[in-house]
């Protein structure tokens, strides 16, 4: 039986189907693996709890004063060509998810007056308008590839409405999403930074134009309300508000079409929860509780360590990386019993740290879940008789930070 170093979260073996390295470390009591070249993973719910707090040791003010450039986790230098083009766009610093208290703090309220549980409310005849529009586009051919069809359109749509762009540029802003994303969370090649400074500049490009309109037109959008709020009388300068715009924009977009995608494949996996949502929608709730447990769209997220400390026996030196692993807190057998079990009834799901956890635990959650509790009563609502195309590629995005499909195909019949 393998020790839970003896793992290579590097492989695209071990990036599939991690679960057997999550087993081993609550089964060695692994408190901190080391990842090579990038970091080491913390596992146990615990440690992750009292990391999350830790701001002062555990630091998430990762990068230097040159502000959040998304290069890639592997601290290499960044190549001329690469700096080039990060200088050529807007000036960004560290802001909001890159801080911490008591700068974290200040953005946060900000954020907060922006994602209200009352505007999240507002959003929901606009979200299932956006659902029943996705499936009207495929519902006659009676299949569909969930994920880019839908999953994917969802919370895009409704993200990029929200931060001032059109429809039509949906797919644009997919691009720009995707490749910021990986620059924050991957490790990167020369070729791949390149492609990923070209979105960040061409991104911040947009959204300085589009936050330079508001101040001078506002409109009800959250570009808008980031544009032009203050808090404790103090406002934003485009420089902090950019990357908090880029923080929406990967937050409530690749990460929720994760969590629809994923919980869609459960539902294949589990065809008796398929049978009770669809039957009763007041358990849906409960069933994006479990997913984010079980399968949480984002893995891991790191943090920087300030000091030389110690977690358990392991030493970490000043200045290196460590992963938080939400995924495998969410296999935490001391939280959760029999925790490689799918249960959409299990009464502590709520518990997962799937969004996160402590001062920078997701600033959209509440928007996240909404979007995919409306995702599945539409589907339930418009389609039956759904199935999976058992030919269909089932291989997950190759990467150990987030986790989700490449695609689900999907055939059902017209439920109107």
């Amino acid at each position: 039986m393998k020790k839970a170093h003896e793992f290579d979260l590097n492989s695209p073996e071990i990036m599939e189907y991690p679960y057997d390295f999550y087993k081993a470390i609550h089964r060695d009591n692994a408190r901190a693996v080391e990842v090579q070249g990038v970091g080491h993973w913390i596992g146990r719910m615990d440690d992750i709890k009292e990391i999350t707090k830790n701001t002062s040791i555990f630091s998430n003010s990762y990068f230097s004063e040159g502000g959040p450039l998304p290069t890639g986790v592997s601290g290499k230098p960044l190549e001329k060509d690469v700096k080039e083009i990060f200088d050529s766009g807007p000036k960004v610093v560290n802001a909001l998810w890159t801080t911490d208290p008591p700068k974290h703090t200040l953005h946060r309220k900000l954020v907060n007056k922006a994602f209200t549980g009352k505007w999240v409310r507002s959003m929901e005849p606009k979200i299932r308008d956006i659902a029943n529009g996705l499936i009207d586009s495929f519902i006659d051919e009676g299949k569909t590839d969930f994920i880019k069809d839908y999953a994917v359109y969802v919370p895009m749509i409704v993200i990029a409405e929200a931060l001032g762009m059109s429809r039509e540029d949906a797919k644009q802003f997919k691009h720009w999403s995707d490749d910021i994303l990986s620059g924050n969370l991957d490790v990167l090649d020369h070729r791949a930074r390149l492609r990923v400074a070209k979105s960040f500049v061409e991104a911040n490009n947009h959204f300085e134009a589009t936050i330079d309109e508001r101040r001078k037109c506002p409109a009800d959008d959250l570009i808008t309300s980031l544009a032009t709020a203050e808090v404790e009388g103090k406002s934003l300068d485009t420089s902090e508000v950019l990357p908090i715009v880029n923080t929406l924009m990967l937050a409530g977009n690749e990460t929720t079409t994760n969590l629809i995608g994923n919980a869609m494949k459960l539902l294949f996996e589990y065809p008796e929860a398929m049978y009770d949502i669809s039957h009763d929608y007041n358990l849906i709730p409960g069933f994006i509780d479990e997913v984010m447990r079980f399968e949480a769209p984002v893995q891991c997220l790191y943090r920087v360590v300030t000091e030389d400390t110690e977690i358990g026996d392991v030493k970490i030196s000043k200045d290196s990386s460590i992963m938080l692993g939400w995924g495998t807190a969410g296999r935490d057998p001391k939280y959760f019993d029999n925790p490689d079990i799918f249960d959409i009834y299990r009464s502590n799901s709520s518990q997962n740290v799937g969004f996160g956890f402590g001062p920078h635990i997701c600033v959209g959650l509440g928007l996240a879940k909404a979007e995919a509790k409306i995702a599945f009563e539409t589907l339930f609502d418009r389609l039956k008789d759904i199935e999976l195309d058992k030919n269909s590629d089932l291989s997950h995005i190759p990467t150990f930070a987030t986790r989700g499909y490449k695609k689900l195909n999907l055939q059902f019949k017209n439920n109107n």
